[in-house]
């Protein structure tokens, strides 16, 4: 397990210098321009991380808690292609250099919007699944799940801010 988180994270930091080299910019100055870029792939990682044990935990579960499983799957599989969907947006407005185009940043914002009023949801409904099973390996994932979605809404919020700036600094 921990070769494979640590896979992952270079496969981050991989990803993170090709975005950096593609948009001509240095590690450093991607860094300083989009500082949650980083908490974003590693949240993508945690859940990732997480999707890749409940097909086992679905197998073993019973009743409602397969349902609850499933659904967890469902949020991830969701949270993940919307994050992807915004580094790829991010990406095309790092390698046109028009990260700091307002109306680039409204796009991004509004899409940052879109996850987080989606974690907002995932949330209220995660919170509900706790209170209706006393599995310790469901809620374990109910928990896990909740988490990832928590820190996936503060990192978007952190990110609005940040890109919000970006116009200021224009």
């Amino acid at each position: 397990m921990a070769s494979i988180i640590r896979s992952k994270k270079i496969i981050a930091s991989l990803l993170v210098c090709a975005i950096s080299f593609g948009a001509g910019i240095t590690t450093s100055a991607f860094g300083k321009g989009f500082n949650q870029v980083e908490q974003l792939f590693i949240v993508r990682a945690a859940i990732t991380e997480q999707g890749n044990v409940l097909p086992d935990s679905i197998k073993n579960a019973t009743g409602n808690d397969v349902r609850t499983l499933e659904r967890i799957f469902e949020l991830n599989t969701s949270s993940l292609t919307t994050i992807e969907a915004y580094f790829r947006i991010l990406m095309i407005a790092l390698a046109t250099g028009s990260e700091k185009d307002t109306k680039i940043v409204e796009i991004l914002n509004g899409w940052l919007t879109f996850i987080y009023n989606q974690c907002s949801y995932d949330i209220e409904y995660l919170e509900e699944a706790l209170i209706e099973t006393t599995d310790e390996n469901i809620l374990a994932q109910i928990t896990s799940a909740k988490n990832n979605s928590e820190k996936l809404s503060e990192i978007v919020m952190k990110s609005i801010e940040e890109n919000a700036g970006r116009i200021k600094s224009k």
